[in-house]
């Protein structure tokens, strides 16, 4: 397959969690046609791709959003931290397609000047595997995710306890839980588009979540 057919996707990852933990990230965008490429922590500069995918992973330092941490903040990495804020904002002025997914959505918010909750009760529910369905979003149907969804409600996977608090400007909120949870968001260029939830456990079964992946590779190829 041409590297055309067959876009580069940069995966920022660290090895302080393991390799296994970015297989389903790498499973999702090769399943629909795209060739994963590992950005470790100290990456200065994006390498010849054509998209970035931040994934999940461990919390975001609270300091780069001005704050004191909470005693419920969980593991930092700094250093994983500072590359994806760089990687962004090269992906920024090189107009490449971003999809953030948890962490990766929360990375995004901070990069752009926003705020994020730093624990929330109850929105951690791995116990039940990483797959199940904890609870419905509302969707803005002509948003990217609506439009893979094609649907306003769909049930997604919950292994988050931190969220969206300020909404960074020029980022939009397209998704929302029950209790008001920001639980995606894109850009109006439509080169951003982030979820709370975690698609690439969901992808190999349920419909929009492939979607999301494949229309994320498609603006790759574009590019």
């Amino acid at each position: 397959m041409s590297r055309e057919e067959r876009p580069r996707i940069g995966i920022t990852t660290s090895p302080r969690r393991g390799a296994e933990y970015y297989v389903p990230y790498k499973r999702a965008v090769e399943a629909v046609g795209a060739e994963p490429v590992d950005l470790p922590p100290g990456t200065t500069s994006l390498p010849n791709v054509d998209g970035l995918l931040l994934p999940g992973g461990w919390d975001v330092d609270p300091a780069l959003y001005g704050e004191k941490p909470d005693p419920k903040v969980g593991p930092i990495d700094r250093e994983l931290d500072d590359t994806e804020l760089r990687l962004f904002a090269q992906a920024r002025d090189q107009n490449l397609p971003v999809m953030g997914i948890c962490r990766g959505q929360q990375v995004i918010n901070v990069a752009m000047g926003g705020s994020l909750q730093q624990h929330l009760d109850g929105h951690e529910v791995r116990q039940f595997g990483r797959n199940h369905l904890a609870h419905a979003i509302e969707v803005d149907p002509r948003s990217e995710l609506g439009r893979a969804a094609g649907d306003k409600k769909i049930r997604v996977n919950s292994l988050h306890h931190q969220a969206i608090d300020k909404l960074a400007p020029g980022l939009v909120q397209t998704a929302s839980g029950d209790d008001g949870t920001v639980e995606a968001i894109e850009t109006a260029d439509g080169l951003i588009v982030a979820v709370q939830c975690h698609p690439e456990e969901l992808a190999a079964d349920l419909p929009w979540a492939h979607k999301l992946f494949e229309r994320f590779v498609e603006r790759a190829r574009r590019h």
